[in-house]
């Protein structure tokens, strides 16, 4: 569960309701991962408010509950991520992802992501395409080439769970599988889309993903030792 909301930003519940309904449901650890200040309208997180989301974290880390601290950052028109690096270096883990100006040419477009995945903080690429099912299409770009940077850098791709989503495409997820490291992620904003988990495993297990390829079948130690490793590469 690394990518989750809370009402810091735009989520219906705190991150301890998240994160108690998510060892209820039987999973391991939550990790948050709230809008940062570009997406205004989601109520993102300034620095200031990040680290105060941090503390609060760190706080219920030492009451007990098993929580990493993350945030979804938004991927920027020039490919620059919305929080500076020595921000983002204070986080267990880094979602990125494109919220904003799908309508770039593809060419910027491509390039734009490329330049977030190949970024040595970022852990995930969330939602890649941008797609909502029967509202949106995703973006036009390159996927395959977006793809490839993510093999080159050991960025993980992100298969969002939400319904509305199920973003990737299981068949790009075929085509992919045994290049690339997944997550299989639900995007909650609220408690009860924890249990969207499930159409993401679909998806997943349609494309012939095992648990091997999922880096949050992962213990809590072992995420967090998946992430250090990641970075220790780049």
């Amino acid at each position: 569960m690394i990518h989750t909301h809370s009402t810091w930003s735009d989520g219906g519940a705190s991150i301890e309701e998240m994160a108690r309904e998510t060892l209820r449901l039987g999973h391991e650890y939550l990790g948050t991962a709230d809008h940062s200040r570009a997406a205004h309208y989601a109520n993102g997180l300034s620095v200031e408010r990040l680290r105060a989301q941090l503390k609060e974290v760190r706080e219920l880390q030492r009451a007990g509950l098993p929580i990493v601290a993350g945030s979804e950052v938004d991927i920027l028109d020039d490919g620059s991520l919305d929080f500076p690096d020595d921000v983002l270096a204070e986080l267990d883990y880094v979602v990125a992802s494109v919220h904003s100006n799908f309508t770039l040419d593809p060419a910027r477009q491509t390039e734009r992501l490329i330049r977030a995945a190949s970024h040595p903080l970022v852990t995930v690429l969330g939602h890649a395409t941008g797609r909502l099912l029967l509202r949106r299409p995703g973006y036009a770009l390159d996927l395959d080439a977006v793809l490839a940077a993510c093999e080159v850098a050991g960025t993980v791709v992100e298969i969002n769970a939400n319904a509305a989503r199920l973003d990737l495409d299981w068949r790009v997820a075929l085509r992919w599988r045994d290049r690339l490291r997944w997550a299989v992620n639900t995007d909650a904003h609220v408690p009860a889309g924890l249990q969207d988990a499930r159409y993401g495993v679909a998806v997943a297990r349609k494309a012939g993903l095992t648990p091997a390829h999922v880096v949050n079948t992962l213990d809590r130690e072992g995420f967090l030792g998946f992430v250090a490793a990641q970075r220790a590469s780049r």
